[in-house]
């Protein structure tokens, strides 16, 4: 293709045509026949075309490479150059560079992989499994190659091959079935596909790499319930395998410890949410642990919105803590001996409206969760605890201050008082001046008197998060201290939203075992309040 610059130029209406605006009666108002009721105007749709640029570039050095309709949003060469990879009005196109007239329609079911910025930058990515997968076995994303900042599509040797990857999720089964990650060859003239990797129901497999443009070699990571995940190495057309990577489970009382999930029922209105319950692995029946329930809720608008958000669950994830950073695995509470629960906190409510009944929800929720771990014997309903970080610790505020049934909690760089996110936080659209009698329900702060248990607040100094200034935490201690409750905060200097550095992590810990293991394991010995900047 040689030496220049690929733009992305859109054509508008030719000059001096009507636009929308200049009918007569705009929106709502009469048809785009005249006014005499003349033939009917038709406004041409803004177009888009790839243009190359060359040296020197004068106004005659252009070329269109491809000519699309206004969706056309995205363009990805191959390896080679030899053919672009264009995202036009939800398919994808290939194009022949020296010959654009040759070009073959891949589907709307294959996807360019994300460029970060659109049009020529970001990193670039392939489609994996989690969040991304879907019920359509078929619906993928092109395999691409990193080269310096660029991102380019595999294409097989003969140029007449691409690979694409997808997950397909199990959908309402997902709490039996896991997503099951997939490879396919694609042939560009006939659509023709060959299966080249496919996930065991058994194992998640997940593809990493391949290792040449014809990917009959490729790296996947393979993992299960019980399985460390590790890499291999595969061979297109075989079931053999060599494992490249021996990891070391950092964390065997976490991968140990004994997992329950079930769904509890809120008993207002029967609406159904999900508990996951880790317990030590040395855990029997009869023995009452004492509890801690770490939280965030998110908000819906139906049951069926909310389950749907369930149905990448992979669980034949291995609970891996990572080596690399051990303390960011909340999972590892169960080492410590109590009973590791998170549910999922569902707020519901119309559209754009739902944080009307958040107090009422997280309330109802929590008292669900507390009823259904103390009947199963899990836990001991006399000492729990509960924490969350940023909107978590936020709705830890809330529930101590609505609830008694907590003997201690922990907050991490929160929000508490809502008026100081007069327009918007989380999912809330509305401003605090369109839904006052929500912000001042929701702000905790507010009910700073009402608060039972033993808090612990942390906050990062440096924290960039807009909606939670580091001046929540110290005005919030304040007022407990004002209050004579049990509090502590503790400010980190050099840290953002979330700490980063190992030293703050084994601070966190150490102050998060001690608090509960006063107020909630050992039944609640009171310390003085105090504030500390470590």
């Amino acid at each position: 293709m040689g030496p220049g610059l690929v733009a992305l130029p859109t054509r508008g209406p030719p000059a001096g045509a009507p636009t929308p605006s200049s009918r007569n009666g705009g929106e709502g108002g009469p048809s785009a026949r005249g006014a005499a009721g003349g033939t009917a105007i038709r406004v041409q749709a803004p177009r888009a075309q790839l243009v190359l640029w060359r040296p020197p570039f004068g106004a005659n050095d252009t070329t269109v490479l491809y000519q699309g309709g206004p969706q056309l949003s995205n363009a990805l060469y191959s390896v080679d150059s030899t053919t672009l990879f264009v995202s036009d009005s939800g398919a994808v196109i290939a194009v022949r560079v020296g010959n654009p007239a040759e070009r073959y329609n891949l589907g709307r079911n294959v996807r360019l992989p994300a460029t970060g910025g659109g049009f020529g930058g970001g990193p670039g990515g392939g489609f994996g499994g989690g969040a991304n997968a879907t019920s359509d076995s078929t619906a993928g994303t092109l395999l691409s190659r990193r080269v310096g900042n660029a991102t380019y599509i595999l294409l097989s040797g003969d140029g007449k091959q691409v690979a694409l990857s997808g997950t397909r999720a199990p959908g309402a089964n997902w709490h039996q079935q896991a997503p099951r990650p997939w490879v396919d060859r694609l042939e560009l003239a006939s659509r023709n596909r060959t299966r080249v990797m496919d996930s065991p129901s058994d194992m998640f497999e997940d593809f990493v790499a391949a290792l040449d443009r014809d990917v009959s070699r490729f790296l996947v990571t393979r993992e299960s319930r019980t399985v460390l995940p590790d890499v291999w190495l595969r061979t297109a057309g075989s079931s053999d395998a060599k494992q490249l990577t021996r990891n070391i489970d950092v964390g065997p009382e976490v991968s140990g410890a004994l997992s329950r999930r079930f769904q509890v029922t809120r008993p207002r209105d029967g609406t159904k949410f999900w508990v996951d319950v880790l317990l030590p692995r040395d855990w029997k029946p009869g023995n009452r642990l004492p509890g801690i329930i770490w939280f965030y809720p998110r908000e819906f608008t139906s049951a069926s919105d909310y389950e749907r958000t369930k149905w990448s669950t992979n669980i034949n994830a291995f609970p891996v803590v990572p080596s690399a950073r051990p303390a960011s695995s909340m999972q590892m509470w169960v080492s410590q001996g109590y009973a590791f629960i998170q549910p999922d906190i569902p707020i519901y409510g119309d559209a754009g409206r739902m944080n009307d009944n958040y107090t009422r929800d997280l309330k109802e929720n929590l008292d669900a969760v507390l009823d259904a771990v103390v009947d199963s014997g899990f836990v001991d309903r006399d000492r729990m605890g509960l924490g969350g970080h940023s909107y978590g610790a936020f709705s830890t505020v809330n529930a101590m201050s609505l609830m008694p049934n907590f003997k201690a909690g922990i907050a991490g760089d929160g929000m508490y008082n809502r008026t100081l996110t007069p327009f918007g936080f989380q999912s809330e659209r509305r401003n605090f001046f369109q839904a006052q009698a929500t912000y001042l329900d929701m702000s905790p702060f507010l009910r700073a008197d009402k608060i039972a248990g033993a808090l612990l607040l942390y906050h990062a100094w440096e924290d960039q998060n807009q909606g939670t200034a580091p001046m929540s935490s110290t005005r919030l201690f304040a007022a407990l201290q004002g209050l004579g409750k049990p509090a502590s905060l503790y400010m980190y200097p050099y840290e953002d939203h979330s700490v980063a550095t190992y030293a703050s992590d084994l601070d966190l810990w150490a102050r998060w075992v001690a608090w509960m293991d006063v107020h909630v394991k050992q039944g609640g010995k009171v310390e003085p309040v105090r504030a500390v900047v470590p």
